[in-house]
């Protein structure tokens, strides 16, 4: 945690494969304002040991704002922490502010689950040391050295990220944002296409919701332009009633 104790509590669920370091440049911008939690999802990180399951994700994800906050929190998710976020919504309403919901617009069924599916079979058999080598080149190589280090330092967790694919893939999300009757953010970069492609249908079923592209960034758009992620969220923690 990292922000004032008194200030309004926002808590973070980061992507697959990846750690809850990914959001460091959001705790370095917002934690002057806000009580900032990171929380780590089954299947990595801190989490490494369990199972990832977005049902149970969604019940720690409870637990955890019962026990760090006053039972309430903005949630933000990316990715796979974002199919979580909207799960939580639609579970536990009381406990949400708001959702944020980034780089998580398309639904991961039909035709549309193919990808999906091979991806998570490589990340399963495939030998982790070498996936690993390619993500860490890949992240280097994307962001540099120095903008790379919040994805890439506490290394990968490719079982987990496995499992959290063929979650999602048996679940329609849509349904679980119409669910929950709070204020939603769909926060997406323009160049996400793959994430993009459900957006309208996410934007409408959900009962008080706005969509914000951030220009030029791609799937982990918190990294490709931290500003204005980071400013994205101020904007929107101000706005909900807490």
């Amino acid at each position: 945690m990292a922000g004032p104790a008194d200030g309004h509590p926002i808590v973070f669920l980061h992507g697959m494969r990846v750690t809850r370091r990914m959001w460091q440049p959001q705790v370095e911008r917002l934690s002057d304002e806000f009580r900032v939690i990171t929380v780590d999802l089954a299947g990595h990180g801190s989490l490494k040991g369990e199972m990832f399951h977005v049902e149970r994700s969604a019940e720690e994800l409870a637990a955890v704002i019962d026990e760090a906050t006053n039972g309430r929190a903005l949630v933000v998710g990316l990715s796979l922490g974002g199919y979580v976020t909207m799960e939580f919504g639609a579970r536990y309403p009381e406990k949400a502010t708001g959702l944020v919901i980034a780089s998580a617009s398309v639904e991961p069924q039909g035709w549309y689950a193919f990808p999906y599916a091979v991806l998570s079979r490589l990340m399963e058999k495939l030998p982790e040391p070498w996936l690993n080598w390619i993500s860490r080149k890949a992240f280097v190589w994307a962001y540099g050295k120095r903008r790379a280090q919040p994805l890439v330092a506490p290394g990968f967790f490719m079982r987990g990220g496995a499992a959290g694919i063929r979650e999602v893939m048996h679940e329609k999300f849509a349904p679980k944002l119409a669910a929950y009757p709070g204020p939603v953010l769909l926060l997406n970069g323009a160049r996400d296409l793959g994430f993009r492609l459900h957006e309208k249908k996410f934007l409408a079923a959900a009962k008080n919701a706005k969509l914000q592209v951030i220009p030029k960034a791609f799937h982990i758009s918190n990294i490709d332009q931290p500003e204005i992620f980071s400013d994205a969220i101020r904007s929107f923690a101000r706005s909900v009633p807490w």
